[in-house]
């Protein structure tokens, strides 16, 4: 995990505590209190300089860190050279009035003199894309200022996503409208390209193991129970569940047969007609039944959605006949054997939901 250093006076610790725990909860780093404490014979300037050895480093000014004389020859290399020479990230906290140069605030700077709260919330936003314009005004939200997850309507999450989408590393949105486990978590899989390896229970693993390694924001539409507790991952996620959102119309016969039928198939669209394409196999005979699950067994290998192609494989070895089963039951015991060991959940999705990357960052 990445490490954010904080350099400050002891005499500031509070306020660097209350900062660096507020990051802490919302963002995948570590945070040191230690490494770069002002103390005698170790004065701001050379605290910075140990703690650009990390990815990040924050300085905290105050009457109480601050050198009495701001020798420039020694702090400039270390402000404004050594940074971008270890690629380290570097932020300036003024929490009280005191001496400075003013060329530090050209750099990130952020004022925490009046509001250290809103600071922290500006800072978190630097934190997570400091390429992006942080800007002056950053509300206070449940769901933003710590993960968990919530009830919200859609024209409310919509807000939500506009005020707050820049809190986040991601906003992923997930229709489990007549989906099953591994179809949603394959879906979730994709969404965040992760390559998922292997059962339903294996999937949500490695989605609760990469949880604490990411502030996302998930927005989940038509939850059962059971998708609640599928769902939240725990760890640094954000999930907002959809209480009014529409039931979709599901894709025709036509379309789907026209995604994958074809020479040169498009993945993505293939990804978001998934759960519709599997639907439809369901009312077609048997060449047609072999010919289009085929077509999805290929594009659910090649997106590595191992868990959904024994719900495929199984789903066909009931309805083959017996010119296919015998190539059905090959491929069922070699993904069953090979790549992981175990069985996915044995429920066909009889409908799909699309993946949906939000555009809430323009």
């Amino acid at each position: 995990m990445p490490s954010l250093v904080l350099c400050y006076a002891a005499d500031d610790e509070i306020a660097v505590r209350r900062i660096g725990g507020y990051l802490e909860t919302n963002l995948p780093f570590t945070v040191s209190y230690s490494e770069a404490v002002v103390r005698p014979g170790l004065d701001l300037v050379d605290a910075t300089e140990r703690a650009i050895s990390a990815e990040m480093a924050l300085v905290f000014l105050s009457p109480h860190s601050v050198p009495a004389v701001w020798s420039r020859p020694k702090w400039e290399p270390v402000f404004f050279e050594q940074p971008d020479e270890f690629g380290a990230l570097l932020g300036f906290v003024l929490l009280a009035d005191c001496k400075f140069p003013e060329l530090i605030r050209r750099k990130s700077f952020f004022d925490a003199r009046m509001d250290l709260d809103h600071e922290a919330r500006r800072l978190r936003r630097w934190l997570l894309h400091p390429d992006w314009p942080v800007g002056a005004a950053v509300p206070a939200s449940e769901l933003a200022d710590r993960p968990g997850a919530k009830d919200l309507a859609c024209a409310d999450a919509e807000a939500f996503g506009a005020a707050h989408g820049a809190d986040f590393e991601g906003v992923y949105r997930i229709d489990c409208q007549n989906r099953s486990d591994a179809g949603i978590l394959g879906d979730l899989g994709h969404a965040m390209e992760l390559r998922l390896p292997g059962t339903t229970f294996q999937n949500r693993a490695a989605l609760q193991a990469e949880s604490p390694k990411h502030r996302r924001l998930f927005l989940i539409a038509h939850a059962t129970p059971a998708h609640r507790e599928l769902l939240e991952f725990g760890g640094l996620a954000s999930v907002i569940f959809l209480t009014d959102s529409p039931f979709r119309t599901p894709a025709s016969l036509e379309e789907v047969m026209a995604a994958f039928l074809t020479v040169v198939r498009d993945e993505a669209l293939c990804s978001g007609l998934l759960g519709d394409a599997i639907a439809c196999l369901d009312v077609l005979p048997e060449p047609d039944l072999i010919r289009l699950g085929w077509a999805i067994l290929a594009h659910l290998k090649e997106s590595q959605r191992y868990a959904e192609v024994i719900e495929l494989l199984e789903f066909l070895h009931a309805r083959a006949g017996a010119a296919s089963v015998k190539r059905i039951e090959w491929e069922l015991s070699w993904f069953c054997d090979k790549p992981f060991q175990g069985k996915a959940d044995h429920i066909l999705p009889t409908a799909a939901g699309n993946v949906v990357q939000l555009s809430l960052f323009s």
